[in-house]
Protein backbone atom coordinates (compact mmCIF):
# COMPACT_ATOMS: atom_id res chain seq x y z
CA UNK A 1 0.00 0.00 0.00
CA UNK A 2 1.08 3.52 -1.05
CA UNK A 3 0.24 6.78 0.65
CA UNK A 4 0.42 9.86 -1.04
CA UNK A 5 0.10 13.25 1.16
CA UNK A 6 -0.98 16.38 -0.96
CA UNK A 7 -1.12 19.91 0.93
CA UNK A 8 -3.16 22.33 -0.92
CA UNK A 9 -2.40 25.56 0.25
CA UNK A 10 -5.58 27.75 -1.52
CA UNK A 11 -8.03 26.09 1.02
CA UNK A 12 -5.86 24.42 3.24
CA UNK A 13 -7.37 21.13 2.61
CA UNK A 14 -5.18 17.93 3.52
CA UNK A 15 -6.37 15.28 1.27
CA UNK A 16 -5.06 11.32 1.66
CA UNK A 17 -5.06 9.41 -1.80
CA UNK A 18 -5.10 5.55 -1.58
CA UNK A 19 -2.99 4.61 -4.43
CA UNK A 20 -4.02 0.71 -4.74
CA UNK A 21 -2.84 -2.68 -6.17
CA UNK A 22 1.04 -3.24 -6.21
CA UNK A 23 1.46 0.95 -5.83
CA UNK A 24 4.32 2.96 -7.75
CA UNK A 25 7.69 1.59 -8.19
CA UNK A 26 9.76 4.13 -7.29
CA UNK A 27 12.55 3.07 -9.48
CA UNK A 28 10.93 3.54 -12.94
CA UNK A 29 9.16 6.85 -12.15
CA UNK A 30 11.88 9.54 -14.21
CA UNK A 31 10.41 13.07 -12.79
CA UNK A 32 9.80 15.66 -15.49
CA UNK A 33 11.73 18.73 -16.02
CA UNK A 34 9.76 22.04 -15.06
CA UNK A 35 8.28 23.59 -17.81
CA UNK A 36 9.60 26.91 -16.12
CA UNK A 37 11.83 28.61 -18.33
CA UNK A 38 12.69 32.04 -16.55
CA UNK A 39 16.03 32.50 -14.74
CA UNK A 40 14.35 33.00 -11.95
CA UNK A 41 12.29 29.75 -12.06
CA UNK A 42 15.75 27.68 -12.54
CA UNK A 43 17.08 29.05 -9.53
CA UNK A 44 14.70 28.37 -7.49
CA UNK A 45 14.52 24.62 -8.61
CA UNK A 46 18.45 24.76 -7.67
CA UNK A 47 16.92 26.20 -4.21
CA UNK A 48 14.66 23.29 -3.35
CA UNK A 49 17.50 20.93 -4.52
CA UNK A 50 19.53 21.26 -1.36
CA UNK A 51 16.27 19.98 0.58
CA UNK A 52 16.85 16.54 -1.46
CA UNK A 53 14.68 15.15 -4.10
CA UNK A 54 12.45 17.46 -5.18
CA UNK A 55 10.87 18.49 -8.64
CA UNK A 56 9.11 21.45 -9.02
CA UNK A 57 6.23 21.13 -11.88
CA UNK A 58 4.74 24.51 -13.48
CA UNK A 59 1.38 23.05 -15.06
CA UNK A 60 -0.56 25.18 -17.59
CA UNK A 61 -4.20 23.65 -17.27
CA UNK A 62 -6.22 20.61 -16.06
CA UNK A 63 -5.56 18.48 -19.15
CA UNK A 64 -1.60 19.19 -18.46
CA UNK A 65 -2.13 18.81 -14.85
CA UNK A 66 -3.76 15.28 -14.79
CA UNK A 67 -1.12 14.36 -17.73
CA UNK A 68 1.54 15.02 -15.36
CA UNK A 69 0.23 12.72 -12.18
CA UNK A 70 -0.56 10.02 -14.85
CA UNK A 71 3.14 10.47 -15.91
CA UNK A 72 4.82 10.35 -12.30
CA UNK A 73 1.89 7.83 -10.34
CA UNK A 74 -0.37 6.64 -13.02
CA UNK A 75 -3.59 7.48 -12.89
CA UNK A 76 -4.64 3.82 -12.70
CA UNK A 77 -3.20 3.72 -9.42
CA UNK A 78 -4.95 6.46 -8.20
CA UNK A 79 -8.31 5.45 -6.32
CA UNK A 80 -11.45 7.33 -7.41
CA UNK A 81 -9.45 10.19 -9.33
CA UNK A 82 -12.35 11.85 -10.41
CA UNK A 83 -13.62 12.20 -6.84
CA UNK A 84 -9.49 13.31 -6.02
CA UNK A 85 -9.32 15.83 -8.40
CA UNK A 86 -12.46 16.79 -8.58
CA UNK A 87 -11.02 20.19 -8.24
CA UNK A 88 -8.10 22.14 -10.75
CA UNK A 89 -5.35 23.04 -8.11
CA UNK A 90 -4.90 26.72 -7.89
CA UNK A 91 -2.06 27.19 -5.90
CA UNK A 92 1.30 25.76 -5.08
CA UNK A 93 0.96 22.17 -3.07
CA UNK A 94 3.61 19.30 -2.80
CA UNK A 95 2.71 15.65 -3.64
CA UNK A 96 4.64 13.48 -1.09
CA UNK A 97 4.52 10.03 1.01
CA UNK A 98 5.41 6.32 1.14
CA UNK A 99 5.38 2.99 0.09
CA UNK A 100 5.10 0.29 2.72
CA UNK A 101 6.25 2.57 5.10
CA UNK A 102 10.07 3.93 3.08
CA UNK A 103 9.24 7.37 1.73
CA UNK A 104 8.79 8.12 -1.88
CA UNK A 105 12.16 8.66 -3.70
CA UNK A 106 10.92 12.44 -4.77
CA UNK A 107 8.61 14.84 -3.80
CA UNK A 108 6.94 17.02 -6.07
CA UNK A 109 5.55 20.53 -5.94
CA UNK A 110 2.96 21.44 -8.16
CA UNK A 111 2.28 24.82 -9.26
CA UNK A 112 -0.03 26.60 -11.65
CA UNK A 113 1.56 28.63 -14.13
CA UNK A 114 -1.28 31.48 -13.71
CA UNK A 115 0.61 32.38 -10.29
CA UNK A 116 3.94 32.17 -10.98
CA UNK A 117 6.04 35.39 -10.88
CA UNK A 118 6.18 35.56 -14.26
CA UNK A 119 2.61 34.98 -15.06
CA UNK A 120 2.14 38.92 -13.95
CA UNK A 121 0.14 37.64 -11.32
CA UNK A 122 0.11 38.25 -7.71
CA UNK A 123 -0.28 34.51 -5.65
CA UNK A 124 -1.08 36.41 -2.73
CA UNK A 125 -3.62 38.06 -4.48
CA UNK A 126 -5.07 35.03 -5.95
CA UNK A 127 -4.57 33.48 -2.71
CA UNK A 128 -6.94 35.88 -0.67
CA UNK A 129 -9.37 35.72 -3.88
CA UNK A 130 -8.18 39.08 -4.97
CA UNK A 131 -10.73 40.39 -2.09
CA UNK A 132 -8.16 42.96 -1.98
CA UNK A 133 -7.00 43.40 -5.55
CA UNK A 134 -5.37 42.25 -7.58
CA UNK A 135 -2.09 44.17 -7.38
CA UNK A 136 -1.07 44.42 -3.24
CA UNK A 137 1.44 46.69 -1.53
CA UNK A 138 4.08 44.27 0.06
CA UNK A 139 6.41 45.32 2.69
CA UNK A 140 9.16 43.11 0.57
CA UNK A 141 7.63 42.05 -2.98
CA UNK A 142 5.27 39.32 -5.22
CA UNK A 143 8.39 37.53 -5.38
CA UNK A 144 9.94 36.75 -2.45
CA UNK A 145 6.92 36.01 -1.34
CA UNK A 146 5.84 33.36 -3.97
CA UNK A 147 9.64 32.39 -3.05
CA UNK A 148 8.39 31.93 0.88
CA UNK A 149 5.75 29.51 -0.25
CA UNK A 150 7.58 27.33 -2.07
CA UNK A 151 9.87 26.98 0.75
CA UNK A 152 7.29 26.23 2.83
CA UNK A 153 5.84 23.39 0.26
CA UNK A 154 9.32 21.63 0.61
CA UNK A 155 8.87 21.54 3.90
CA UNK A 156 5.82 18.98 3.68
CA UNK A 157 8.19 16.95 1.80
CA UNK A 158 9.78 15.83 5.14
CA UNK A 159 8.55 12.21 6.11
CA UNK A 160 7.56 13.92 9.54
CA UNK A 161 5.10 15.96 7.36
CA UNK A 162 3.46 12.87 5.95
CA UNK A 163 0.04 14.12 7.07
CA UNK A 164 -2.50 13.38 9.93
CA UNK A 165 -5.52 14.91 11.85
CA UNK A 166 -6.49 18.45 11.33
CA UNK A 167 -4.20 19.07 14.98
CA UNK A 168 -1.15 17.41 13.59
CA UNK A 169 -1.78 19.44 9.82
CA UNK A 170 -1.90 22.72 12.09
CA UNK A 171 1.36 21.80 13.80
CA UNK A 172 2.75 21.34 10.24
CA UNK A 173 1.33 24.41 8.78
CA UNK A 174 3.22 26.34 11.52
CA UNK A 175 6.36 24.41 11.36
CA UNK A 176 6.35 24.64 7.43
CA UNK A 177 5.71 28.40 7.84
CA UNK A 178 8.67 29.22 9.88
CA UNK A 179 10.98 26.98 7.75
CA UNK A 180 10.13 28.86 4.28
CA UNK A 181 11.01 32.03 6.62
CA UNK A 182 14.52 30.85 7.95
CA UNK A 183 15.68 29.45 4.36
CA UNK A 184 15.39 32.92 3.71
CA UNK A 185 16.71 34.75 6.39
CA UNK A 186 20.14 35.94 4.47
CA UNK A 187 17.91 37.70 2.35
CA UNK A 188 18.26 41.56 2.71
CA UNK A 189 15.38 43.17 4.62
CA UNK A 190 14.05 40.19 6.34
CA UNK A 191 11.59 41.96 8.55
CA UNK A 192 9.74 42.87 5.86
CA UNK A 193 8.81 39.37 4.65
CA UNK A 194 7.78 39.01 8.16
CA UNK A 195 5.09 41.53 7.92
CA UNK A 196 4.07 40.30 4.41
CA UNK A 197 3.72 36.79 6.62
CA UNK A 198 1.83 37.93 9.19
CA UNK A 199 -0.75 39.61 7.55
CA UNK A 200 -1.11 37.05 4.86
CA UNK A 201 -2.09 34.41 7.40
CA UNK A 202 -4.23 36.46 9.66
CA UNK A 203 -6.58 37.43 6.76
CA UNK A 204 -6.41 33.97 5.18
CA UNK A 205 -6.65 32.28 8.77
CA UNK A 206 -9.86 34.58 9.45
CA UNK A 207 -11.35 34.40 6.12
CA UNK A 208 -11.10 31.95 3.99
CA UNK A 209 -8.67 28.60 5.13
CA UNK A 210 -9.58 25.44 7.18
CA UNK A 211 -9.05 24.68 10.43
CA UNK A 212 -5.63 22.77 9.68
CA UNK A 213 -4.82 26.44 8.25
CA UNK A 214 -5.96 28.59 11.06
CA UNK A 215 -2.77 29.34 12.10
CA UNK A 216 -2.90 33.40 12.06
CA UNK A 217 -1.84 33.87 15.75
CA UNK A 218 0.74 31.14 16.18
CA UNK A 219 2.54 32.55 13.42
CA UNK A 220 1.79 36.01 14.64
CA UNK A 221 3.17 35.57 18.55
CA UNK A 222 6.33 33.16 16.73
CA UNK A 223 7.44 35.66 14.20
CA UNK A 224 6.93 38.66 16.48
CA UNK A 225 8.67 36.95 20.35
CA UNK A 226 11.61 35.25 19.00
CA UNK A 227 9.47 31.80 18.53
CA UNK A 228 8.58 31.56 22.56
CA UNK A 229 5.73 29.24 22.83
CA UNK A 230 2.00 29.96 22.04
CA UNK A 231 -0.23 29.74 25.02
CA UNK A 232 -2.98 28.51 22.78
CA UNK A 233 -3.91 24.94 21.86
CA UNK A 234 -5.17 23.89 18.47
CA UNK A 235 -8.66 24.03 19.51
CA UNK A 236 -8.41 27.53 21.17
CA UNK A 237 -7.26 28.77 17.92
CA UNK A 238 -9.30 27.41 15.64
CA UNK A 239 -12.34 28.14 17.98
CA UNK A 240 -11.55 31.90 17.83
CA UNK A 241 -11.10 32.32 14.46
CA UNK A 242 -14.26 30.55 13.30
CA UNK A 243 -16.10 32.80 15.44
CA UNK A 244 -14.39 36.13 14.04
CA UNK A 245 -15.51 34.66 10.38
CA UNK A 246 -18.68 34.27 11.71
CA UNK A 247 -19.17 37.47 12.95
CA UNK A 248 -17.54 39.24 9.78
CA UNK A 249 -20.09 37.55 7.51
CA UNK A 250 -22.71 38.63 9.30
CA UNK A 251 -21.74 41.91 9.78
CA UNK A 252 -21.24 42.06 5.94
CA UNK A 253 -24.26 40.87 4.91
CA UNK A 254 -26.00 43.03 7.33
CA UNK A 255 -24.62 46.28 5.93
CA UNK A 256 -24.57 45.25 1.97
CA UNK A 257 -26.48 46.96 -0.23
CA UNK A 258 -27.01 44.05 -2.49
CA UNK A 259 -27.64 40.08 -2.07
CA UNK A 260 -23.49 39.86 -1.78
CA UNK A 261 -21.49 41.96 -0.24
CA UNK A 262 -18.50 44.01 -2.12
CA UNK A 263 -15.32 44.12 -0.80
CA UNK A 264 -14.97 47.39 0.56
CA UNK A 265 -18.08 46.04 2.04
CA UNK A 266 -16.57 43.13 3.61
CA UNK A 267 -13.24 45.88 4.65
CA UNK A 268 -16.16 48.08 6.09
CA UNK A 269 -17.97 45.28 8.56
CA UNK A 270 -14.38 44.43 9.65
CA UNK A 271 -12.81 47.61 10.43
CA UNK A 272 -16.43 48.49 12.15
CA UNK A 273 -15.67 45.36 14.60
CA UNK A 274 -12.25 46.51 15.15
CA UNK A 275 -13.47 49.26 16.66
CA UNK A 276 -15.80 47.53 18.82
CA UNK A 277 -13.26 45.36 19.92
CA UNK A 278 -10.76 47.78 20.85
CA UNK A 279 -13.76 49.92 22.74
CA UNK A 280 -14.24 46.73 24.42
CA UNK A 281 -10.67 45.45 25.62
CA UNK A 282 -10.50 49.17 26.99
CA UNK A 283 -12.62 48.12 30.29
CA UNK A 284 -11.83 44.43 29.66
CA UNK A 285 -8.93 41.57 28.92
CA UNK A 286 -8.44 41.23 25.32
CA UNK A 287 -10.04 38.07 23.92
CA UNK A 288 -8.07 35.88 20.94
CA UNK A 289 -11.42 37.18 18.66
CA UNK A 290 -10.72 40.89 19.58
CA UNK A 291 -6.68 40.24 18.27
CA UNK A 292 -7.80 38.72 15.47
CA UNK A 293 -9.97 41.25 14.95
CA UNK A 294 -7.68 44.14 15.27
CA UNK A 295 -5.02 42.58 13.37
CA UNK A 296 -6.82 41.47 10.76
CA UNK A 297 -7.97 45.22 10.19
CA UNK A 298 -4.45 45.51 10.02
CA UNK A 299 -3.16 43.16 7.61
CA UNK A 300 -6.06 44.40 5.36
CA UNK A 301 -4.52 47.82 5.66
CA UNK A 302 -1.39 46.59 4.86
CA UNK A 303 -1.98 44.93 1.45
CA UNK A 304 -4.84 47.07 0.35
CA UNK A 305 -4.60 50.90 2.10
CA UNK A 306 -6.41 52.62 -0.73
CA UNK A 307 -9.41 50.10 -0.54
CA UNK A 308 -9.00 49.95 3.60
CA UNK A 309 -9.26 53.85 3.45
CA UNK A 310 -11.91 53.92 0.91
CA UNK A 311 -14.11 51.56 3.00
CA UNK A 312 -13.13 53.81 6.55
CA UNK A 313 -13.97 57.10 4.48
CA UNK A 314 -17.44 55.42 3.69
CA UNK A 315 -18.27 54.38 7.10
CA UNK A 316 -17.12 57.82 8.60
CA UNK A 317 -19.71 59.56 6.50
Amino acid sequence: MTTIRTCLARYGAVLLLAIIGTGIDTSTVHAQQSTATSPYAADLVTELRQYGEIELYVFKDRADFLARIDAIFGMDNVKDPAATFAKLPRSPFAITGQKNGTAIARCHIFVPQNVTPQSGNEIFAKLMRDWFGTRLSYASNSKRTYRWLIHHEARHCQPDHFGGDDAQNHRDEIAADLFAFDALATEPNHDALRQDIIAFRMITSALIADKSHMIGLSIKHALETARSPLPLSFDQETTAFLETRQRVITRAKAIAIGVTPTNRELVRAITELRTEAEKTTATSPKTNVSRILIALDDAIAHFAPALHQSAANIRAN
